[in-house]
């Protein structure tokens, strides 16, 4: 993920190029739908008005992705605020993204540069300050993530405690 963030700053453009510019996203916010949509934990949040959703979030993802400025949608907040989106809510979206990413066929590098160019809007999708987040708070030299052993680590948790959970209903 370090090289990730490098590849970020280095500029956008060159990773929305990397895509199929807007044409590749689109096409990567369809397989993003096919995978949600059928993900228990995030479909109710998609699906009463999927159409109008996903083409906004397509214009807005296609920007933050490098591509032209377009999107005249409202903030991010302002749409969220009502949602009771959480931060489990917001990495299973992340999930379902990485997982559209792996099944275009895209390398693990791109996927990594990818959710790291998305991971900032968690602040304003969850209604909070942008100042600091919980992985980058550190203790004993390591962030959160770090404590964890990585974010594949991180994920394989929360699966397996989603999973644990849905058998017990």
């Amino acid at each position: 993920m370090e090289m990730a963030r490098k590849n970020v700053e280095k500029g956008k453009d060159q990773l929305f190029k990397r895509l199929g510019e807007s044409a590749g996203i689109t096409q990567l916010i369809d397989s993003l739908y096919n995978i949600a949509l059928m993900d228990a934990r995030i479909k109710d949040f998609l699906t009463e008005h999927k159409d109008r959703i996903k083409a906004a979030q397509t214009i807005y993802i296609v920007e933050m992705l490098g591509g032209p400025k377009s999107y005249k949608g409202k903030e991010l907040p302002e749409i969220h605020k009502t949602l009771n989106i959480n931060d489990y809510h917001f990495d299973a979206f992340m999930a379902d993204f990485a997982r559209a990413l792996m099944g275009g066929g895209h390398p693990e590098a791109l996927i990594d540069e990818v959710l790291v160019s998305l991971e900032p809007v968690r602040a304003d999708v969850l209604g909070r300050s942008r100042d600091v987040g919980a992985a980058s708070v550190m203790k004993n030299g390591q962030t959160l993530l770090e404590r964890f052993g990585g974010d594949q680590n991180l994920e394989t948790v929360v699966e397996s405690m989603y999973d644990k959970c849905t058998e017990d209903t």
